[in-house]
């Protein structure tokens, strides 16, 4: 166990970068636009000064850029501060459709770097007791060995459901995506994940979603 921890250790410091690189590029995009608007407003107060008259729709909608983006800002550094709170967060009884969109909204940039669009399926409440960061963590190892799989332009959808005594993650591709190859990788390096989480990964008989169980409640 003390072996699968240390490894889990490893993988989560390697999200944990992972995430954190990608909210950085986000938040640097927020203050470029906000920088970009910035100084259109100082060439409009050049103009005014040397008697150009000002459009005040021009004003309200540069107004309105900046806005947009301080907000956008904001949204990203409370995201932030969800993850990296989640770090050291012990195991308790956790919504499992937030954690699946929690982890599509922190995964979403890099997905659509892959091509990949994200979506979370509504469903019926499903609580589970984890560590919230390893199940993201291990989701995010799903989601990048789908990214290939999947292909450019496609959808992987996430959906939880209520199974007895577990709960089922369905990560689905596009029908006709082969994905064995992924839950191949996904059980061969992601274990310590799954040992983590007394999670069991499994592929759906259409062969195109990765299946995670797990118990609703921890043993030991």
């Amino acid at each position: 166990m003390s072996a699968n921890r240390d490894s889990a250790s490893e993988l989560g410091l390697d999200f944990f970068g992972n995430m954190t690189a990608s909210i950085s590029h986000e938040l640097k995009n927020a203050l470029a636009i906000v920088n970009e608007n910035a100084g259109l407003l100082g060439d409009l107060a050049l103009l005014m000064e040397k008697g150009r008259p000002l459009s005040p729709e021009r004003l309200v909608s540069l107004a309105g850029n900046i806005r947009r983006q301080v907000q956008r800002a904001d949204d990203i550094i409370r995201r932030l501060n969800r993850f990296a709170h989640s770090a050291h967060e012990p195991a308790a009884s956790t919504d499992l459709g937030e954690v699946l969109a929690f982890t599509v909204a922190l995964a979403d940039r890099l997905a659509t770097m892959n091509g990949v669009a994200l979506t979370v399926e509504a469903g019926e409440p499903v609580t589970v007791e984890v560590r919230p960061f390893v199940l993201e963590n291990l989701l995010w190892f799903c989601l990048q060995q789908l990214f290939t799989a999947a292909g450019s332009g496609t959808t992987v959808a996430l959906a939880a459901e209520a199974e007895g005594a577990t709960a089922l993650v369905r990560i689905r591709c596009a029908a006709g995506t082969e994905v064995n190859a992924a839950a191949t990788e996904v059980e061969r390096t992601g274990q310590p994940l799954l040992a983590e989480l007394q999670a069991q990964l499994g592929v759906a008989p259409t062969g195109d979603a990765l299946l995670l169980r797990l118990p609703v409640r921890r043993v030991g």
